[in-house]
């Protein structure tokens, strides 16, 4: 039986849903290097990543985030539908990407809700946009490393690969230091393309 296609398949047609991916970490890298740009007293030690958001290039770090969360949707509605095999559990399959998709939402809100101390609401908004993230994603990279891992088309080095960022995201939550949030952020990054270019690659 088709498949029902449905508004992703629409974007899925132009591009496959890699390139997607690499166009994401583009667009998240550009709205944070521009942000940085206008921010001289920034410091990786010692300012958080969010910091890029309230700073004078804020609405540059701002519109990456959405923008690079709308359209991070169709590789990782790719990368789900690549996994579905005999040996992957449906179930399992599908319970990933509900868990993405909120992930994702809270990580578009958070360019809505910036980090501004002095306004408590959009303040305390953003910290629970952040941590609803940040633990929805462990939640689904460990769902989507399991299931690469038992998946044919996929080598050991994308499992693994997020069984490391993983690791790195668990450190940080443990941590709350502002040089393992940006060291996260690149390995999430690298993670992303790695993905991404194994799927255009293999045309998954």
């Amino acid at each position: 039986m088709e498949r029902k296609r449905n508004f992703i398949d629409k974007f899925l047609d132009i591009a496959p849903g890699g390139l997607y991916g690499i166009l994401s970490v583009i667009i998240r890298i550009s709205g944070d290097f521009i942000a940085f740009l206008f921010f001289p007293e920034y410091n990786m030690i010692n300012n958080m990543v969010s910091d890029l958001g309230v700073g004078p290039g804020g609405i540059f770090f701002s519109l990456g985030l959405i923008i690079s969360g709308i359209i991070s949707i169709p590789f990782y509605v790719a990368l789900a539908r690549s996994l579905q095999s005999e040996g992957v559990n449906e179930k399992m399959r599908k319970t990933g990407l509900i868990f993405f998709y909120i992930s994702d939402i809270t990580y578009i809100m958070m360019g809505f809700f910036p980090s501004v101390e002095k306004i408590y609401l959009i303040y305390l908004a953003h910290g629970v946009f952040a941590i609803i993230s940040w633990l929805t994603a462990i939640i689904y990279l460990v769902i989507f490393s399991k299931l690469m891992k038992k998946d044919g088309k996929f080598s050991a080095l994308p499992s693994y690969s997020g069984y490391l960022l993983i690791i790195v995201m668990i450190i940080f939550l443990c941590t709350w230091l502002p040089i393992i949030e940006w060291v996260m952020t690149f390995t999430f990054i690298i993670w992303v393309l790695l993905i991404s270019s194994y799927m255009i690659y293999h045309k998954l």
